[in-house]
């Protein structure tokens, strides 16, 4: 007797090197936050998506209502603040970050990183895609914030480096 199906949607998907799982409006986009499990890969559960982090660059301070979030580090030092508290992690490293725990994160090398990034439920790449049309200069930050209530988020507060939005779009 075979075991029961894992994933709801009851098909195995497969993204190979450099594949999206996920139709990105933006090429940019795809490239910087490929879509390794889509939300119709899942049936729904999960989004997985691998980000790729300029250097002393990362999202706003900010919280989600609706995802639980789960990072794993492929490469780079990264930290994160969460919870009242600060946790530097480096490759092989992880972090769960349940939703309404505010919480920021950037890649603090002089190098790229690489982060894996599982979203409960899925759709947030719906979010990345769309954030791929966001302008890139700090006068847009209105935008973002609007964005980001879109998906069920409030930005809170500036990303731990300044220069953080510019770089990464």
């Amino acid at each position: 007797m075979l075991p029961a199906q894992a994933a709801p949607s009851g098909k195995v998907a497969v993204a190979k090197p450099g594949e999206n799982r996920f139709a990105f409006t933006s090429a940019t986009q795809a490239k910087t936050s490929p879509c390794k499990v889509s939300s119709e890969d899942s049936g729904g559960a999960c989004t997985v998506l691998e980000l790729n982090a300029l250097p002393r660059s990362g999202p706003f301070l900010h919280v989600h209502h609706r995802e639980d979030e789960c990072y794993y580090v492929l490469s780079g030092e990264f930290i994160f603040r969460a919870g009242g508290e600060e946790y530097k992690l480096l490759a092989g490293g992880s972090i769960w970050l349940p939703r309404g725990i505010p919480h920021v994160w950037a890649n603090t090398a002089t190098t790229d990183g690489k982060l894996i990034l599982m979203c409960q439920p899925g759709g947030f790449e719906k979010f990345f895609d769309e954030i791929g049309s966001v302008p890139m200069d700090n006068k847009n930050e209105g935008m973002m914030k609007e964005l980001m209530a879109k998906y069920g988020m409030e930005m809170l507060g500036p990303p731990i480096f300044a220069s953080s939005w510019m770089k990464q779009h």
